[in-house]
């Protein structure tokens, strides 16, 4: 059962037993009224007949002293006026072995006589019975006239008031139904109306587990299912986000993965096939000399890429702690380390800047700026010069490496940070380069919360700019 349909029986279920039973309650109630206030009525006038009766009696004894006094004609002659109809109420006169002295006409006389039990002076008993669809009150009280203990009993139809509460009830019953009709009617778009916010979340919700995840949910409302809405619309787009940020890191590592099999397959093809001649020919002093160069050279070019397969799976997996460390010095001793193929390039590098102290990792900033060294000397010419500068600033701190070779066009300076990506890969085979150095200087870069520029110019040379924070406090990376 959807919700709006058990809102709509819900609904109806407490409208009709609320309605019903306030409604009877309010009715019998008013009946109730009705009769207490007909019964009070009733006892008084029995005791105001009661008392005239007395009185005419012992008038009568006092003005008929002649005439001997007879009690059963006294009482019949006194009570003829009193006993019209059963609306007004008629009455008879009982001694006290409930024989009849006087009676009207019209009285009816009941089934049982239970009022008559157990009377006295002081207690009126009256009771209310049933007759042939018919209702009367009985009221029965014990009096003295003229020294002779009688019963007054009185009777009195009340029929008109049942039939009345039954008008009542039943005009009761036809509004109760129009009302509930009416109720049932509107209700019926109001539980739609309130149940529509949860229609769309769930069409929003089926469309996402299909795939669409840029759907969301407009909502027109100022109550809480806009704050649903709103809540729901936050977690898709996180949703979102977390999918297509899947789906770039998958294509990423099927990038990897293709540019990796490619950068394997030419140097062992290289291999193999030097070897394989090396086995199969005659030995040929010079044939032999070239074979076992490619071999080396393809050799060390496999021996570079595990090394930076290694870099990079560290600068990806490793937990850090930044410390204070003095970035010229770093600066200096990686220089130090490439002294001999700088020698060998007859290249120059120049340092310029102060010592200043940021929060880094010794190993990995020296793995970085070792990475952006070499690029540097790979692209610049024999004879030339490579410029590393420090510029402090309040708030950051830009370390610059230029050098004056080849550049860089500008369509390719976008994936340069890419896993494999060479711009010449003529030029980076010969100096058995993978394209994996600038992206494990990315992913350092990141580590410790700063950026890597790089700018460039064909034939002008490269500026690789990258910007640390200079109030970088200690964190566990």
């Amino acid at each position: 059962m959807k919700l709006w349909q058990k809102i709509y029986l819900f609904s109806m279920l407490l409208l009709i037993f609320t309605l019903n039973i306030s409604g009877f309650l309010l009715v019998q109630r008013f009946h109730n009224h009705l009769i207490k206030v007909e019964v009070d009525k009733c006892l008084t006038q029995q005791q105001r007949v009661l008392s005239e009766l007395s009185f005419n009696t012992n008038l009568m004894m006092k003005y008929s002293s002649s005439i001997p006094f007879s009690l059963e004609r006294s009482i019949s002659s006194l009570m003829s006026p009193y006993g019209n109809s059963l609306t007004d109420g008629v009455y008879q006169i009982l001694d006290t072995q409930h024989n009849v002295i006087y009676t009207d006409t019209f009285f009816p006389v009941p089934a049982s006589h239970k009022e008559l039990e157990n009377l006295s002076t002081d207690i009126t008993n009256y009771i209310i019975r049933s007759s042939n669809h018919q209702y009367y009150l009985y009221i029965a009280q014990l009096s003295e006239i003229h020294h002779t203990p009688i019963i007054l009993y009185y009777a009195k139809d009340l029929s008109s008031l049942y039939a009345e509460k039954h008008h009542y009830y039943n005009f009761f019953i036809k509004l109760d139904i129009i009302i509930c009709c009416v109720f049932a009617f509107f209700m019926f778009f109001i539980s739609r109306l309130i149940t529509n916010p949860i229609s769309t979340l769930i069409t929003s919700t089926k469309q996402i587990s299909l795939g669409k995840y840029s759907e969301r949910v407009i909502l027109h409302s100022n109550d809480e299912f806009k704050i649903l809405a709103e809540h729901f619309n936050s977690m898709a787009q996180t949703v979102e986000d977390k999918i297509k940020d899947l789906e770039l890191s998958n294509e990423n590592k099927e990038t990897f993965i293709h540019n990796f099999t490619h950068e394997l397959k030419t140097p062992l093809t290289s291999i193999i096939g030097y070897a394989n001649l090396m086995r199969s020919a005659k030995y040929n002093e010079a044939i032999f000399i070239q074979a076992t160069d490619y071999i080396y050279t393809e050799g060390k070019r496999l021996e570079q890429m595990a090394f930076k397969m290694m870099d990079l799976i560290y600068a990806d997996t490793q937990k850090i702690q930044l410390v204070p460390k003095d970035l010229l010095k770093i600066i200096i001793d990686t220089k130090a380390s490439f002294e001999p193929k700088l020698h060998e390039h007859e290249i120059e590098v120049n340092i310029q800047g102060p010592s200043t102290i940021l929060m880094l990792d010794e190993i990995l900033i020296h793995m970085l700026i070792s990475n952006l060294l070499e690029n540097a000397i790979k692209a610049s010419s024999p004879c030339s010069s490579i410029e590393i500068t420090i510029l402090p600033d309040t708030q950051t701190t830009t370390l610059s490496i230029r050098d004056h070779g080849i550049g860089i066009p500008a369509e390719h300076l976008s994936q340069l940070c890419d896993a494999f990506y060479v711009v010449d890969k003529a030029r980076s085979r010969a100096y058995n380069g993978a394209g994996i150095g600038l992206s494990i200087c990315q992913k350092i870069a990141t580590l410790h919360h700063a950026t890597l520029a790089i700018e460039s110019q064909p034939g002008e040379g490269t500026t690789l700019l990258l910007t640390f924070p200079s109030m970088c406090s200690s964190s566990l990376v």
